[in-house]
């Protein structure tokens, strides 16, 4: 089980705030605002690789993240808090709930 510092657990609850607020704040604002940029962005072959990319990897993460065991929150968790927050949410919350003992 990984131990962290009062500091580290610092920089992962502000890594997640900036996730939640920041990274997803501007895409909610695009979805409420400006709903033709969201179509223009998955319209655009770069920008829908990314999109394309960033999921793979958040299947990917769910899996890896329950195979080493670093979280006692389940992989459907971190998918949720993903596809709800961003990944710089999701991560840094699956990290502050380490698997307990047994």
């Amino acid at each position: 089980m990984v131990e962290y510092s009062r500091a580290e657990r610092l920089w992962l609850w502000g890594l997640a705030v900036f996730g939640l607020v920041g990274v997803n704040g501007v895409f909610v604002w695009c979805l409420l605002y400006r709903p033709e940029a969201i179509r223009e962005s998955m319209a655009n072959p770069v920008s829908a690789a990314f999109a394309i990319e960033a999921l793979v990897l958040v299947g990917f993460l769910a899996w890896l993240f329950r195979k080493w065991g670093v979280s006692r929150l389940g992989w459907g968790w971190f998918v949720l808090l993903s596809l709800l927050g961003s990944m710089a949410f999701a991560i840094p919350v699956v990290l502050l709930f380490p698997r307990r003992e047994r």
